[in-house]
């Protein structure tokens, strides 16, 4: 089961940032494969496209009209990575997310930064949203395992 421990605007120098902090009940591979597979993107984040995966492009499509483009700009499996994340005409911002494993389930620490002001009630829409499809998708792996018999992860 995932619990929210955090969720908090904060001004930083540059912009303001958007962290949220949830805990689930899977091991941190699965946890990572879930956040960094376009075929699982897909099942919580909206349709992802891997554009360039040499150069790690990708293409998230959230709703009917929108559409945000980036490029990975560090990785590190399966604890984190860092993308830059294009919305023009609005600056590009970077959500960083961390996967850290627990004794009996996994942390999930997404901020994103650079923010304009204007736009902090829309991606807080955009990440809620998707963060609580993530937890249905977590409990649902979870469940289906368990089910057959296999062993919580």
């Amino acid at each position: 089961m995932a619990r929210t421990t955090e969720t908090r605007a904060t001004r930083t120098d540059r912009a303001p940032q958007l962290r949220y902090v949830r805990t689930f009940s899977c091991d941190a591979g699965s946890l990572w494969r879930l956040i960094t597979r376009p075929e699982q993107l897909s099942s919580w984040l909206g349709p992802t496209v891997l554009s360039d995966t040499q150069y790690g492009g990708f293409r998230v499509v959230t709703r009917s009209r929108a559409e945000q483009t980036g490029i990975v700009t560090a990785c590190e499996p399966p604890h984190y990575f860092r993308a830059a994340f294009d919305d023009p005409p609005n600056p590009a911002s970077t959500v960083l997310v961390d996967v850290v494993p627990g004794q009996d389930e996994t942390h999930l620490i997404l901020t994103h930064g650079g923010i304009r002001h204007s736009l902090l009630a829309p991606y807080d829409k955009l990440w809620t949203g998707a963060l609580d499809r993530l937890r249905k998708v977590v409990e649902g792996t979870t469940a289906a395992l368990r089910g057959r018999g296999e062993p919580r992860g």
